[in-house]
């Protein structure tokens, strides 16, 4: 058996009552070269000047998007960023919420998209509103681009993100505290960045296809060879 945070190690343990043990493998990005320019994603979504924030998830209650279009609602100024969300869902059911505050000009949106990678490099902050987290692999890939995210500070995400280092995690649902971290990061350049480098080192360390394929290889060899004995 195996999670991919210590976190769902111990939800998978207090859940389901398992008796045996329970290998912590975490996620790894390998991404994709680039297909256009940064200077070319952000021109097609109408990004110049702006901190262009990104959201990518399947929309589902959990990710709170009502929270995501909530906190965007509270940065000032407004004219400061776009909100880019790639949907994975259907985002109709929150046009309503766009509309009531006022973020026709501010939230664009991108179905099933494929060449994810085109828009994390193009990406400033990236900005996760979920309730809880096993691991986010969208924290994940927005760092292997260098591009820090603001988090709720629960579930397997700490595990993933260093308050302060690598990006900043919110200890609450509460949108004007997820708002002022990331006008923090608007108004902060060079911790912006620097927060990225130290995202996209720790990608690159700890969760890369050439540190977590070798895990998986041992554990398959190991219960092979378990396995061998038994008969």
């Amino acid at each position: 058996i195996t999670t991919v945070s210590v976190f769902l190690q111990q939800e998978t343990q207090r859940l389901l009552a398992v008796d045996k043990p329970i290998d912590v493998i975490h996620n790894f990005f390998a991404p994709r070269p680039v297909r256009r320019s940064r200077e070319e994603v952000r021109r097609d979504l109408g990004v110049q000047d702006e901190v262009l924030i990104l959201h990518s998830s399947n929309l589902r209650p959990l990710k709170r998007i009502d929270l995501l279009l909530e906190t965007v609602a509270r940065i000032h100024p407004q004219e400061s960023f776009k909100l880019v969300i790639l949907a994975g869902g259907d985002f109709t059911p929150f046009l309503k919420d766009v509309r009531r505050l006022d973020l026709e000009n501010r939230v664009v949106v991108r179905k099933n998209v494929h060449d994810i990678e085109d828009y994390l490099q193009a990406a400033d902050i990236g900005l996760i509103t979920s309730e809880s987290e096993s691991f986010c692999l969208s924290i994940l890939e927005a760092m292997c681009f260098a591009c820090p995210s603001v988090a709720r500070r629960a579930g397997g995400v700490p595990e993933v993100v260093e308050d302060g280092v690598s990006g900043l995690l919110v200890s609450s649902l509460d949108a004007d505290a997820f708002a002022r971290a990331i006008e923090s990061l608007i108004k902060d350049p060079i911790r912006r960045a620097a927060l990225g480098r130290a995202a996209q080192d720790r990608a690159r360390e700890l969760f890369s296809a050439e540190i977590i394929v070798p895990r998986y290889e041992a554990l398959y060899r190991r219960v092979c060879a378990t396995d061998g004995k038994a008969n």
